[in-house]
């Protein structure tokens, strides 16, 4: 593990700094995205790629199954003023969230997942029908 994700402040502020400059630029090659534009991260770790969607003036949930991430999340967007929520759970238990969003984050996620297909297949649930 590198120092910079021991540092989780630090690594939240890269992450946000590239979800900014790179990720946000390229969706909205394909799709409008911002105030209103409902947002879900599958595997958010601390938030930090959700900041800017936040920011941009999206309705954003971040999932994780690490309590611990879930705790830096809030934390680090509360010293942000940035509003987000945040639930510790695994995604596809959560029925409530299904058909809401209209994008879907997974960064460093999808090469955790065995059976892909199936993955995808639960994430098409959690998409609003245009999403």
């Amino acid at each position: 593990m590198q120092s910079r994700q021991l540092n989780r402040r630090q690594y939240f502020n890269e992450l946000a700094t590239t979800s900014e400059k790179y990720f946000i630029p390229y969706i909205k090659r394909y799709r409008q995205v911002g105030k209103g534009t409902k947002v879900l991260e599958i595997g958010c770790g601390d938030g930090g790629n959700l900041l800017p969607f936040s920011r941009m003036g999206c309705d954003v949930v971040g999932v994780d199954m690490a309590e611990g991430r879930i705790r830096d999340a809030r934390k680090f967007f509360q010293e942000n003023g940035a509003k987000g929520r945040f639930i510790a759970s695994d995604v596809f238990l959560l029925k409530e969230l299904r058909h809401q969003f209209d994008l879907i984050v997974c960064h460093d996620v999808i090469e955790h997942i065995d059976d892909k297909e199936e993955f995808m297949h639960k994430c098409k649930q959690l998409l609003k029908t245009r999403g």
